[in-house]
């Protein structure tokens, strides 16, 4: 084994409870109201694939295909569906939002698997185990594109002298 490659397995060791740490304290604090802007949203949106795609490189593991688009679609829908879940309100000229904490869950559980099973299993089930971070990305991507969807239609009812709903 390499020097480059027991560097490699340490972080890996290092960042699982390091992960599980951020979501727990992530979840602790998520049933808050917080600001939501657009810029967040745009930020979050595109911080998931890139993700997947950089943590698929060192991995150096490729998704198939086959497996990633289907479970892209199905987490699309569930991302859709749970940020409908976050309610939001107009304060002023603000957008406030109290998240679900599902999300968070979903998103440390699998990067967790993939982590794990890239430590401990050969390539293809580490490829499976990206297959899950492929749904989480486009549960991201389904719920953060709907709430900036929400966002637009909620300032646009709140500027425009409508009641928000």
């Amino acid at each position: 084994m390499s020097f480059l490659t027991v560097i490699f397995r340490i972080i890996g060791f290092l960042s699982i409870p390091l992960v599980l740490f951020s979501v727990y304290m992530m979840v602790r604090s998520i049933g808050r109201a917080r600001r939501i802007t657009r810029r967040s949203l745009f930020i979050q949106l595109g911080i998931s694939p890139v993700f997947l795609i950089v943590y698929s490189l060192l991995l150096g593991v490729s998704i198939a295909f086959k497996w990633a688009v289907p479970l892209v679609i199905l987490g699309l829908g569930v991302g859709g569906f749970w940020g409908l879940s976050t309610a939001l309100t107009l304060r002023g000229s603000q957008v406030m939002g109290t998240r679900s904490t599902w999300y968070i869950i979903l998103w440390g559980a699998s990067f967790a698997l993939t982590q794990t099973l890239a430590l401990f299993a050969t390539e293809g089930a580490a490829a499976g185990g990206l297959a899950t971070m492929c749904f989480s990305m486009g549960t991201a991507v389904g719920m953060n594109a709907g709430l900036l969807l929400r966002h637009h239609l909620l300032l646009s009812s709140g500027t425009a002298g409508g009641s928000p709903a």
